[in-house]
């Protein structure tokens, strides 16, 4: 009787799922980038969804090799593998937006830490303040990190749409906080 391997007892399709984990076009698997997604949801959410902020507190970086090496996806080690034979210069460039990505992330979370320690619950719009802002940070930076993966690239072309995209959420911010500016009570008025 021969001894059967992970490979045979997975199910049908799993190989080539496996496979399919790392882009060919850059090298890199895609998943690792949804540690970064789910934390920017998380923060999104937070203002109306207050169980969300365990979660988001509790949150840590890691590595993509870390990452990968702890994963029990189908093509993990493929992914580790890939990685391994990037080309040195694109490695490092792929790890520098890495490294911004966790510092934005990192910063964010602080922020939200800083804001339930200084003012517990009782400010509301200051944490929707801090989760928008931080949410448009790191969706601008996990965005290059995705160009890396998909393209190989980390210039983004802005085309039209994502321009005007881009200039809606800069007006509404600031309208917001002109309005919260002025609703806030002068001293001497």
């Amino acid at each position: 009787m021969s001894q059967e391997t992970l490979t045979d007892t997975l199910p049908e399709g799993t190989e080539d799922r496996a496979n399919s984990l790392v882009n060919p076009t850059s090298g890199l698997a895609n998943d690792y980038l949804n540690t970064y997604n789910e934390i920017v949801m998380l923060i999104e959410a937070l203002p109306s969804m207050p169980e969300a902020r365990d979660d988001i507190t509790a949150w840590r970086p890691t590595t993509y090799q870390d990452y990968f090496s702890k994963s029990i996806l189908p093509g993990s080690q493929s992914a580790l593998e890939a990685y391994a034979k990037l080309d040195s210069a694109f490695k490092k460039t792929f790890d520098e937006v890495l490294a911004e990505l966790d510092r934005t992330a990192t910063g964010c979370v602080v922020a939200i830490r800083r804001h339930f320690r200084l003012k517990g619950e009782s400010d509301p719009e200051g944490l929707e303040a801090i989760c928008s802002r931080a949410g448009v940070s790191l969706r601008e930076v996990l965005l290059r990190a995705q160009n890396v993966v998909d393209h190989g690239q980390t210039s983004i072309e802005e085309h039209a749409q994502r321009r005007a995209d881009r200039l809606l959420m800069v007006r509404i911010q600031a309208i917001k906080d002109v309005q919260d500016f002025y609703a806030k009570p002068r001293f001497g008025t």
